[in-house]
Parts: structure tokens; C-alpha cells; sequence
């Protein structure tokens, strides 16, 4: 791994934290999940950098990866703090939502740009469905084991 890709994951990474946080004040969450549900922003964040651009795997695979990490740390927190998952979990996914690829398309629908429009339209809709199905099967995998042990 190069020095300047260190430093670009370091970078993203503190840009990562620093949103995830200002996101779960401005979601009122409670004070005590703000702090872990960021550093669950920031690894899960951490973790795509590294499995695209470290580990060289695809950008979907990688957002996959990385949401059903940052579900199953939530879920985690979840029953440690007996607080609902998505307090943790819509807070912590924020780093992950391709904003500048939504950005992008809405500027090639604006430029009548229809090539762009569907590339990066296209890329949007495969990341947004990658993060939907990590949170789900995770989501749903926790609570078929918690009905199985007996606790619902």
C-alpha cells in the first residue's frame, strides 16, 4: 500500500467520522450512541477503503462487506445498550451513501447527458441495493437466531 493512498483512506476516514457524528446529532440521537455508532461509521467506512482499493474487489462487493459489518456491530450495540438497532444503524451507514454519485446523475439529467445519466445511474441504484440487502440479511439473520434461542 502507497503512502498516498494511506493518506487518502486516513483522510476519507476522518471526513467519515466527522459526518457520521454530525449526522447522529442531527438526527437527536441519544447522547450515549453518538459516540459508538460514529466509530461504527468510521470502521465500516475503513473497511470498504480497504476491500476496494487495498484488497482490489469490486465496488460492490465492498459496500456489501462493509454493511454487514457495520450491521452486525450494530446489532451488537444494540442489545449491550438495549437500544433499537437503527438508532446505531442509520447514523453509522451515512459514509456509505453515494451521495456524489446521486450528485452526478442529477448533473448528466440537468447537461441532457443520457449516457452519463445511465452509467452513473445505474452505479448508484447497484451501491443503494448492495447497502439494502447487507442491513437486511443481517437484520434478518439476527432476529431468526433470536427467535431460535427463544428471546424475541
Amino acid at each position: 500500500m502507497s503512502i498516498e493512498l494511506l493518506k487518502q483512506i486516513i483522510l476519507h476516514s476522518i471526513g467519515a467520522f466527522g459526518g457520521t457524528l454530525g449526522y447522529a446529532f442531527l438526527l437527536n440521537a441519544p447522547l450515549n450512541t453518538v459516540l459508538p455508532a460514529s466509530l461504527t461509521g468510521l470502521l465500516g467506512y475503513v473497511l470498504y477503503e480497504v476491500t476496494m482499493n487495498v484488497l482490489g474487489q469490486g465496488m460492490i462487493f465492498s459496500y456489501f462487506i462493509a454493511t454487514v459489518v457495520i450491521a452486525v456491530i450494530c446489532e451488537f450495540a444494540a442489545r449491550i445498550m438495549r437500544m433499537p438497532s437503527t438508532i446505531f444503524l442509520l447514523t453509522a451507514l451515512v459514509p456509505l451513501v453515494p451521495g456524489y454519485t446521486f450528485y452526478c446523475t442529477m448533473l448528466a439529467i440537468v447537461e441532457h447527458n443520457g449516457q452519463a445519466f445511465s452509467s452513473y445511474g445505474l452505479e448508484a441504484v447497484q451501491i443503494v441495493a448492495a447497502i439494502a440487502v447487507g442491513a437486511a440479511v443481517t437484520s434478518t439473520l439476527f432476529r431468526a437466531l433470536a427467535v431460535r434461542r427463544g428471546k424475541n
